[in-house]
C-alpha cells in the first residue's frame, strides 16, 4: 500500500506542471497539508515523506524544503519591485528587468559586493518559513536596494534615437553596395530570422534595381531599408569595406522609420508587410543594445500576427501549401525574437504558449516548397511534420522527488542514439540534409522551452511555491534540456566539436542558447541555501549543490568555445553577432557570482572560474571599440571582477582595467568613431558573402515576376498585383 501512495505521489508531481494554475494549486496544497505547520507523530505520512525524514533532519525540523518558499532561492522576491522605475529619465529607460535578466544578476552581485546586501535576506534562516505560505508576502518583504538597476544597465536605450536631418527617405545605395547588403543579410541574419520570403523579395529586389521606372511603395522600401540596417550593422563589427558610411546602419534604420514606422503605421489595420517591418525593426534594435525599445516593436509584431490568426494552424482550403508555410516562418521569426527578448529582459512574453498551434518550421528549405501546389499532402511532408513536433510535444517539467542534476560536462546519448543522429532520416528512409531549415526548426524549439522554463520558474506566484517544487521544476527542465541536445543531428551537435566547418554559426548559435537557458534554468540555485533553509535534507542539498555546479559549468563552457586571444573581428562570422554581448554578459556574471561567494560550490575550480571570467571581461574588452554596448558592458563587469577576485585570494590581471579608446554615445545623432576600417578580412571569414554573384540571377530572373502561381500562392510580402486580376502592371504602377 505504501509503496502504491508513493507512485501516486509522484505521479500527481509530474501531472500538475502540464495544468492550469488553478489545478495544479489544487494538487500542490493537498500533497503539501499539513507540511507548513510541521509534522507530528499523529500526522498520517507516506513512505516517501517517512523516507525523506529519515536523511538526516531531526523529528521537529525536518522537511524544510517543503516548509520554505520559492523565495529561498537567488530569485528571491519575483512578485514586487524595489524601485520606483517611473521615477527618472534613467529608470525609464532602464525599465524593470526580471530575475531571469543578466542585468538583475549583476545589480544583485553589485549590492552584495558594494556592502549592500539586503541583511534580512542573508541573516534570516527563516526566509520564505511563516505559519502559512500565503504569509510570505509580508514575512520576507524586500529591502530597498540603494543601487538602482539603471547603474548596472548596459544597453543603450539612453542613447536618442533621432533621425537626421540630412537623410533622405526614398534614397538607395549603390547597386554594388546593396548587392553585397543583401548577401550579407541572407547569409548572416536569414537563416536565424526567416522572416522574410527568401526567393520572392529577392526577385523584387532585382526588378527594382534593374527598372529604376518602377515606383515602389513605401513599405517594401521600408523593408529593404531594414535589411540593409541589419546587414550595415554587422559589416561594422566586421570591418568590411563596402559600408559607404561610418554610421551607415543607423541612415537606413532612419530611413525604414520614415517610410514605415512612424506612428500612423499603429492605426492601420494589421498585414504581413507591417508585421515584417515592425519585426525587421525589433531585430535591429536588439543587435544595437536597444533591448526596450526593441521589446516594444516586438509586442506589436506579434499582436498583428495575432490579429492575422498567424499564431494558429491553416486550414484554409484555397491557400496553397508554400503560402501557409510562409505564414508558420513569419510567425515563428517573430515568436523566436520575442522570446529571446524577454529572456534578455527577465518579462513576460506577449503571448502565451498555448495559444499557439501553428506547426513548427518544416526541416525543408524555401525552395523546396515554393512548389507545394494548394492541397498538397503526402507521406513525405506528414513524416517532415511529425519531425518537426515529435520532441516539442514533450511538456514534463517535473519529476517527484529532487534529483542529482548532470553537471554540464554535456550529456552524451547512447551509441544507437549517435548513430540515428549521425543519419536523420524523414521516415520514409530517405536522409534528411542538414540545413538552415533544419537549424531553426532545432533553434525554435530551444525557444520554445526557454518559454516554459521562464513561465515555470520565474513568473510572480512561484514565491508561494514550496521549494521542493521549484527543485522538482528545475531537475524536469534539465531533463528536456538534455533531451533537446540528445536529439540534435551530428552537424550542430557543438559538444562533438566536428571538424567539419560548414554550418559553424549555426552550431555556435545552438551552443550559446542551450547554455543560456541551463543558465537561467539553474539560476535559483546559486546562492547560499544552506543558509536560508539550515536543516533542508541530504538528497535536497544535494541537488542545490548540482543545480548551482550546473549554472556555472554552462556559463565556464560557453567560454571554453571562444579562442583564448580575443579576436571580435574573426569571431562575429562564427557567432550569433546579434546578441554576443549580451551571452558574454550573462557568462561573466555567473562566474562572479560564484566567485563572490568564495567557490563555495566548487572550490577546487576557483582558478579555473577567475581564468574564465578574465577571459569574458576580455573578449567584452575587444568588442568595445567598435560596440557601444560592449564597451558599458566591459565597464561593469571588469569593475566588479576586480571586487570579487580577492574573495578567492587573486587579483585580476590589470590589462583588463586600462581605459578604451574614445567612443561617441550619440551613434544616432553623430554617428559612431570608428577606427580605420580594415580592408583585409582574415581568412576564416572568407566566406562573407560580398558579391552579386551570391544572389544567383539566374535563378531569380525578372521575368518570372509575374508566375500566377507564384503570386497566388506566396503572399509573404505585399502582393505584387491584384491576384484577383493578374495582369502585369505597367512600369509607373506601384506594384510593391
Amino acid at each position: 500500500m505504501a509503496g502504491r501512495v508513493t507512485m501516486y505521489e509522484e505521479l500527481l508531481q509530474e501531472l500538475s506542471s502540464n495544468l492550469g494554475e488553478a489545478d495544479r494549486r489544487l494538487i500542490q496544497e493537498t500533497l503539501e497539508r499539513g507540511m507548513s505547520h510541521g509534522w507530528d507523530e499523529s500526522s498520517p505520512q507516506s513512505s516517501s515523506q517517512k523516507r525523506r525524514a529519515s536523511d538526516g533532519a531531526d523529528s521537529q525540523t525536518f522537511h524544510t524544503e517543503h516548509q520554505a518558499t520559492g523565495r529561498a532561492g537567488s530569485t528571491e522576491s519575483l512578485d514586487c519591485v524595489t524601485e520606483d522605475f517611473n521615477r527618472s529619465d534613467a529608470a525609464r529607460r532602464t525599465g524593470f528587468m526580471g530575475k531571469a535578466s543578466e542585468v538583475s544578476w549583476m545589480e544583485k552581485l553589485r549590492r552584495e559586493n558594494d556592502g549592500d546586501g539586503d541583511e534580512r535576506h542573508e541573516d534570516d534562516p527563516r526566509i520564505g518559513f511563516g505559519s502559512g505560505l500565503d504569509e510570505s508576502h509580508r514575512d520576507s518583504a524586500p529591502k530597498l536596494s540603494t543601487h538602482p538597476l539603471s547603474d548596472v544597465n548596459y544597453h543603450c536605450d539612453d542613447i536618442p534615437l533621432t533621425i537626421q536631418a540630412n537623410v533622405q527617405a526614398y534614397e538607395i545605395p549603390a547597386r554594388a553596395t546593396a548587392d553585397s547588403l543583401l548577401s550579407c543579410y541572407l547569409e548572416c541574419v536569414h537563416p536565424a530570422f526567416p522572416i522574410l520570403g527568401k526567393t520572392t523579395f529577392v526577385k523584387q529586389y532585382l526588378a527594382f534595381y534593374d527598372n529604376p521606372n518602377l515606383k515602389t511603395g513605401p513599405r517594401w522600401l521600408a523593408v529593404l531599408n531594414l535589411v540593409f540596417a541589419l546587414s550595415a550593422r554587422y559589416g561594422r563589427l566586421i570591418r568590411t569595406d563596402w559600408s559607404e558610411y561610418s554610421d551607415d546602419h543607423a541612415i537606413y534604420f532612419s530611413r525604414a522609420r520614415l517610410l514605415g514606422l512612424e506612428t500612423g503605421s499603429i492605426w492601420v489595420p494589421a498585414e504581413l508587410q507591417r508585421i515584417q517591418v515592425h519585426g525587421l525593426a525589433s531585430f535591429y534594435l536588439m543587435a544595437t543594445h536597444q533591448i526596450n525599445r526593441a521589446y516594444s516593436l516586438s509586442g506589436i509584431a506579434i499582436r498583428q500576427a495575432l490579429t492575422l490568426g498567424l499564431n494558429l494552424r491553416n486550414h484554409d482550403p484555397t491557400l496553397a501549401e508554400a503560402s501557409k508555410q510562409i505564414r508558420y516562418l513569419v510567425w515563428w521569426a517573430i515568436a523566436s525574437t520575442e522570446r529571446v527578448l524577454s529572456r534578455m529582459t527577465g518579462r513576460p512574453p506577449s503571448f502565451a504558449g498555448a495559444d499557439c498551434s501553428a506547426p513548427l518550421p518544416l526541416p525543408l528549405e524555401e525552395e523546396s516548397f515554393m512548389s507545394f501546389p494548394m492541397g498538397y499532402d503526402t507521406p513525405l511532408l506528414r513524416s517532415l511534420r511529425r519531425l518537426s513536433t515529435d520532441e516539442s510535444e514533450n511538456t514534463d517539467v517535473s519529476v517527484s522527488t529532487p534529483s542529482s542534476a548532470a553537471v554540464i560536462s554535456m550529456p552524451r546519448s547512447s551509441r544507437e542514439a549517435s548513430k540515428t543522429r549521425d543519419s536523420m532520416t524523414d521516415g520514409e528512409g530517405k536522409a534528411i540534409s542538414p540545413s538552415n531549415a533544419l537549424f531553426f526548426l532545432y533553434l525554435t524549439k530551444l525557444y520554445c522551452l526557454d518559454n516554459d522554463i521562464l513561465n515555470q520558474l520565474y513568473r510572480p506566484d512561484l514565491v508561494l511555491q514550496p521549494w521542493a517544487t521549484v527543485q522538482s521544476r528545475i531537475a524536469g527542465f534539465q531533463k528536456r534540456l538534455t533531451r533537446w541536445h540528445s536529439a540534435l543531428p551530428a552537424i550542430f551537435d557543438f559538444a562533438r566539436h566536428p571538424r567539419d566547418q560548414t554550418f559553424v554559426r549555426q552550431r555556435m548559435c545552438l551552443a550559446f542558447s542551450f547554455y543560456s537557458s541551463t543558465m537561467i534554468v539553474n539560476r535559483a540555485c546559486l546562492c547560499k541555501i544552506d543558509d536560508k533553509i539550515p536543516n533542508e535534507t541530504r538528497i535536497a542539498k544535494e541537488a542545490d549543490k548540482a543545480n548551482a555546479m550546473s549554472c556555472v559549468l554552462a556559463a565556464k563552457s560557453l567560454v571554453d568555445m571562444l579562442p583564448d586571444e580575443p579576436n571580435p573581428v574573426g569571431l562575429y562570422p562564427m557567432v550569433p553577432w546579434w546578441n554576443m554581448v549580451h551571452h558574454l554578459m550573462q557568462t561573466a556574471t555567473v562566474l562572479m557570482l560564484e566567485i563572490s561567494m568564495r567557490a563555495v560550490h566548487c572550490p577546487e575550480m576557483s582558478d579555473q572560474l577567475l581564468a574564465a571570467a578574465q577571459k569574458a571581461v576580455a573578449w567584452l574588452q575587444s568588442m568595445a571599440t567598435d560596440d557601444q554596448g560592449a564597451a558599458r558592458a566591459w565597464r561593469l563587469s571588469s569593475d566588479v571582477l576586480r571586487k570579487v577576485a580577492p574573495k578567492i585570494g587573486r587579483t585580476v590581471d590589470d590589462r583588463l582595467t586600462q581605459p578604451l579608446p574614445s567612443t561617441n554615445e550619440n551613434v544616432f545623432l553623430q554617428g559612431f568613431s570608428w577606427p580605420p576600417i580594415g580592408h583585409n578580412m582574415p581568412a576564416y571569414a572568407d566566406h562573407m558573402p560580398v558579391s552579386s554573384a551570391n544572389l544567383d540571377n539566374t535563378n531569380y530572373q525578372a521575368g518570372t515576376m509575374w508566375d500566377t502561381l507564384m503570386l497566388n500562392s506566396y503572399d509573404n510580402s505585399l502582393p505584387i498585383f491584384d491576384p484577383a486580376n493578374p495582369q502585369p502592371p505597367s512600369t509607373q504602377a506601384q506594384w510593391f
